[in-house]
């Protein structure tokens, strides 16, 4: 009993967050909705070329000249892609004239699974968001995500995982690139619909 209360609490401690710590860690992201204002060219966007919900080759360079909310993520994902984009749809439907100005984006990290089928289905889930659901090589989906500053890994899934044999650990970040190809603000993805509006608003300002 005395080993029970010396180390009880602190054992417990320890397996919930050996069990949980990556819930845990969302959970902190979460929390925040700080603002970053980073301020810079993105290249990449002038040579990235990927593929659409139909099947087309599109340069990314085609949504120059319109202000635009990027996320990278992917389709299987159980969670935070999810939260992100319906949050993302709820703010936008909020504004609709603001959601008319602002071209949101969807970039695949798992270009193994998102075929132009299944991007199609996930651009309808979140409707009246006007999403573009782009998927394509890795060789292009890693040059953006490099000039991004994101990042992303496949992972092995869990015993009972919903995402199949395997998952995408990914930044979980919402993008604000304006109409010039600046990066002008980052904001993490998991934060409520009214302030993913205000950050918007925020980041593009003359809208």
């Amino acid at each position: 009993m005395e080993l029970l209360k010396k180390y009880g609490i602190p054992l417990t401690l320890a397996t919930l967050f050996a069990v949980g710590g990556f819930f845990l860690v969302q959970n902190f992201i979460l929390r925040s909705s700080s603002l970053e204002r980073p301020v810079r060219q993105l290249n990449s966007l002038d040579q990235v070329h990927l593929k659409d919900s139909q099947g087309r080759s599109v340069a990314l360079s085609r949504f120059s000249g319109k202000p635009r909310i990027l996320y990278m993520g992917y389709s299987h994902c159980p969670d935070m892609c999810p939260l992100a984009l319906s949050n993302l749809s709820r703010a936008m439907k909020r504004d609709p004239e603001l959601q008319k100005k602002i071209q949101a984006i969807f970039i695949s990290v798992d270009p193994e699974r998102d075929s132009p089928e299944r991007l199609a289905e996930y651009e309808k889930q979140f409707a009246p968001l006007r999403l573009s659901a782009l998927g394509g090589e890795e060789e292009q989906i890693q040059l953006l995500a490099t000039d991004l500053g994101a990042s992303y890994q496949k992972v092995a899934a869990g015993p009972g995982a919903s995402v199949g044999k395997y998952g995408m650990n990914h930044s979980l970040f919402f993008y604000f690139i304006d109409s010039e190809n600046r990066l002008v603000a980052t904001l993490p993805s998991g934060i409520s619909p009214d302030a993913i509006l205000e950050a918007s608003r925020s980041a593009f300002p003359n809208l």
